[in-house]
């Protein structure tokens, strides 16, 4: 079974537990078990190896990629790479990661048994005047480029005009990025199961402006108004690119998925213990 290891190359303890991992491998290939591990080449000179290689996260074929960090770090992965992605949690939340660093070696040994499912979440893809830019997987976000100036935005959903917002800017959100900056915007938490996408202003001049539940398989189309003033396009925290009034936007569902290692299904589970009871507790 093939492994790529991307940890983060900041986070505290991620290079103590790649370690880990990395002497486990090692004491895997000696014992001769059917297994290889290829490191992501952004941590080339932060990690010292003489069995192991550096690649480039883009170039490497693996059945599941070993993410260490918190959901930036999974997020990275999706944006890279087409494998299939675990989150071993060294983040504060980590929504998304499935294993705590002290079950890690386990959590290996579970994936050589194939005992895990893979879910595949919908990404969003984006058409700048005609041009692709990466898919998204938690959100695309558009957001005034000047401080304290707020920004005029024209929506349309299947050539329909829906409304024109002022606001610090607009959040679409799948439903795996619900649960993250949407949710901070007063957007609603979205079973991923579902094919849609959620429009979320950013705080919106007039307070009757509420997020709106699209069909994932509308395109949606988006225009700057003011003239005057540039906005900002993120994509999941990474990609960024400045969008002027000329600019035409499209975003749609990506025919590209994210797909999540997970040992056991459960949205709801992992909403209670990682949203619900920690404000419970």
């Amino acid at each position: 079974m093939r492994f790529c290891l991307v940890p983060h190359p900041k986070k505290k303890g991620a290079l103590a537990l790649s370690y880990k991992i990395i002497s486990y491998f090692e004491r895997l290939e000696d014992e001769g078990v059917d297994v290889s591990l290829t490191i992501s080449d952004h941590m080339e000179g932060k990690i010292e190896t003489d069995r192991f290689a550096f690649e480039p996260i883009e170039r490497i074929k693996a059945d599941v990629n070993l993410c260490i960090g918190g959901d930036g770090t999974l997020l990275y992965s999706f944006q890279h790479s087409d494998n299939p992605v675990i989150g071993i949690n060294i983040g504060s939340l980590g929504f998304l990661m499935e294993v705590e660093p002290k079950d890690a070696l386990k959590a290996i040994d579970r994936l050589i048994r194939k005992e895990y499912i893979i879910e595949r979440r919908s990404k969003i893809h984006t058409l700048i005047n005609g041009e692709s830019v990466p898919d998204a997987a938690n959100e695309v976000v558009v957001l005034t480029s000047t401080p304290s100036k707020i920004q005029s935005f024209e929506i349309h959903v299947d050539m329909e005009k829906v409304q024109r917002i002022k606001s610090d800017g607009i959040i679409f959100s799948t439903p795996t990025g619900s649960t993250c900056y949407a949710m901070s915007a007063g957007g609603s938490i979205l079973d991923p199961r579902l094919n849609v996408i959620q429009m979320v202003p950013i705080s919106p001049f007039r307070l009757s402006l509420r997020p709106i539940v699209i069909p994932d398989s509308s395109m949606i189309s988006l225009k700057i108004m003011d003239k005057r003033r540039a906005a900002t396009l993120v994509i999941d925290g990474f990609y960024k690119r400045t969008v002027k009034h000329r600019d035409d936007i499209l975003m749609t569902r990506s025919k590209n998925v994210a797909k999540l290692v997970r040992f056991e299904r459960g949205f709801y589970r992992r909403y209670h213990e990682k949203l619900v009871k920690k404000v419970e507790d």
